[in-house]
């Protein structure tokens, strides 16, 4: 005999803590877009049409985006007032259909899973910030793993930071997630023909910055030689190759991640 589901729904913030304090094993949803195809909860409370989590507050050095904001809302918003890596992103996910119902907090929160926006958000060293009842904290979206009991996702902060270079790519099928998901980005910066910042991450059934890595190429000239790509690509295998052991990742992945670096690099030459 099938569970019963029971979907509950919430007005304002202190009803979705009420609910989160009197309901046990409550799960927080969004547009439930990423349950599709899957089991949705027993026990679900949609926070999407909560004003408070709605938010749009651009500042000079970083825009914030409630969680509750539809991931069409974000793309209206328009690449000039957005990271371009995180509104390229935004674009490849599904269609303009599933992106008026689908939630940037919905996205970045999947369990078991680093959906299409968690790349460049790893990337663009982007902040969480954690709700409860009587308090906040902003947390570094590197250091997330899942949300502390109690509290709800209640926005994200992207720093406004301008790149020389920015590649993001959305691999696997366009409309669906399997094994062969995931997402790649890439941000690079130089001064004085050198280059003063780099990022790589990945994303998918794990996620993948190590800034060591990162460190090789810093202060590195411009233009790089092949041997500096050819270096560096070899380094890039070894830290990948350990972050990956054990988990069963794909070879296609392995081959796309590599071959992505290497693109990006090339646009450094």
């Amino acid at each position: 005999m099938p569970s019963t589901k029971t979907f509950f729904y919430a007005k304002n913030l202190n009803d979705v803590f009420y609910q989160l304090k009197n309901i046990s094993e409550l799960n927080i949803v969004g547009g439930c877009t990423s349950f599709v195809g899957k089991n949705l909860p027993d026990k679900a409370l949609s926070i999407r049409d909560i004003a408070d989590l709605k938010v749009i507050d651009k500042r000079e050095r970083y825009i914030d985006l409630g969680a509750a904001l539809s991931l069409s809302e974000i793309e209206d918003l328009g690449e000039a007032n957005l990271p371009k890596i995180f509104y390229e992103a935004i674009t490849t996910i599904a269609n303009r259909n599933v992106r008026n119902i689908a939630t940037v907090g919905g996205n970045i929160c999947t369990k078991d899973f680093y959906n299409t926006l968690y790349a460049p958000l790893l990337a663009l060293d982007a902040r969480v910030e954690f709700m409860e009842e009587d308090d906040s904290h902003l947390q570094a979206i590197m250091r997330f793993d899942s949300i502390p009991h109690g509290m709800i996702l209640s926005k994200v902060r992207l720093p406004l930071e301008e790149w020389e270079i920015s590649v993001f790519r959305r691999l696997g099928p366009p409309n669906s997630i399997n094994e062969l998901s995931a997402g790649f980005a890439f941000l690079a910066n130089s001064q004085k023909n050198q280059i003063s910042d780099l990022r790589i991450a990945y994303a998918g059934s794990f996620k993948f910055r190590d800034i060591d890595l990162e460190n090789k190429l810093i202060g590195a000239h411009l233009p790089l030689s092949n041997t500096a790509i050819s270096n560096f690509m070899l380094e890039a295998e070894d830290f990948f190759n350990r972050a990956i052991k054990d988990k069963g990742v794909n070879d296609i992945l392995k081959r796309q991640f590599w071959n992505l670096v290497k693109y990006s690099l090339e646009q450094l030459t």
